[in-house]
C-alpha cells in the first residue's frame, strides 16, 4: 500500500490504487464550469484546475470569480465510491488541485512571473478554493515562500512539481529531484519526464521506487507521451500515487481518456 495523498480535510489514494485525476482546461468561466460538470460524471478521485488555461488568469478578480463559480459546480453533485477513493463516497465533494503552471514547464503564458503566480494561488488558498495547490520546485524562492506560508496557514497541502520535456535524467538525478522537493517543504512531490525509449520509462519507475523508500511524503511520477503511457497505468506499483487521464481535453502528452485509464488501472490491480 502506497502513501495516501492528503488534501484539505481528507485523503485520497489510501489503498493500493492511485487517485485518478483529470485536468480542467476551460479558457472562460462558463467553459470551465461546463467542463467540470462533464468530468464529474466520469467519477474522478481528484480534479486539477489548470488555471493558466483561463484567458483572464492574470486578473486576480477574474481568477477568484472563476474559482468561486467552479467550487459551486463541484459542490452540487454527490460522488460515489471509486477506485482510489479512500472515503468510500457518501456525498464527499471531489477535491480540487489548483495549478497556475509556468510557461517554461508546459503552461500557458499569461505574462506572470513566479511571485505573481504564487500570490494569485495564495489568494485562492486563503479563500478556501483549493484543496491542494501545485507550484514548480524551480520557482523563485520568494514565490515558494509566499505560497508555502499560505498553505501552512490554511492547512492546504503543497505539491511541488518538476517537468522535463527534453528527456529523462539518470535515476540518481531523478531521485535527487524528489529529495530536493521534499527539502523545500513539499507535502507531495511530482516529477514528469519525456522518455526516448522504454528504458527511460523503466528508469522513471525505478527512481520513484527508490525515492519512495527514503522519503516520508507521497510521490507522483509519470513518463509523458505515447512511450510513457504504461507509467500512468502501473506507476502505482512503484509508488506513484496520482495518475492523470484526459477529460474534455488533454493537459499533457500521453494521457488516456479518464474512463479508459480507470479500466486499465483496475486491470493492473487484479491478482
Amino acid at each position: 500500500m502506497g502513501k495516501p495523498i492528503p488534501f484539505r480535510g481528507g485523503q485520497v489514494a489510501t489503498g493500493d490504487a492511485p487517485a485518478l485525476c483529470a485536468a480542467l482546461v476551460g479558457d472562460t468561466e462558463p467553459a470551465l464550469c461546463t467542463e467540470a460538470s462533464i468530468l464529474l460524471g466520469q467519477r474522478p478521485d481528484l480534479l486539477e484546475w489548470r488555471a493558466d488555461h483561463l484567458g483572464s488568469a492574470a486578473d486576480p478578480v477574474a481568477l477568484t470569480a472563476a474559482a468561486t463559480a467552479l467550487r459551486k459546480v463541484l459542490a452540487e453533485p454527490l460522488r460515489e465510491g471509486v477506485a482510489g477513493d479512500g472515503t468510500g463516497g457518501g456525498g464527499t465533494p471531489v477535491p480540487l488541485l489548483i495549478t497556475l503552471r509556468a510557461a517554461h514547464e508546459g503552461g500557458v503564458d499569461r505574462g506572470l512571473d513566479d511571485v505573481q503566480r504564487a500570490q494569485r494561488l495564495a489568494v485562492l488558498v486563503r479563500a478556501g478554493h483549493a484543496d491542494l495547490v501545485d507550484l514548480e520546485a524551480a520557482s523563485d524562492p520568494a514565490a515558494l515562500g509566499v505560497l508555502r506560508a499560505a498553505c501552512r496557514e490554511a492547512g492546504v497541502p503543497l505539491l511541488l512539481s518538476a517537468h522535463d520535456f527534453g528527456g529523462t535524467p539518470p535515476v540518481d538525478e531523478m531521485v535527487a529531484v524528489f529529495a530536493r522537493m521534499a527539502a523545500l517543504g513539499a507535502d507531495i512531490a511530482k516529477l514528469a519526464v519525456m522518455p526516448r525509449s522504454e528504458a527511460d520509462v523503466a528508469a522513471l519507475l525505478e527512481a520513484t521506487a527508490v525515492a519512495g523508500r527514503s522519503l516520508s511524503i507521497p510521490l507522483v511520477s509519470m513518463s509523458m507521451g505515447e512511450l510513457g503511457v504504461q507509467s500512468r497505468v502501473i506507476g502505482h506499483r512503484h509508488g506513484s500515487r496520482i495518475t492523470w487521464g484526459s477529460g474534455v481535453a488533454a493537459s499533457a502528452p500521453g494521457q488516456l481518456p479518464l474512463p479508459a485509464l480507470r479500466r486499465s488501472v483496475e486491470e493492473s490491480l487484479r491478482p
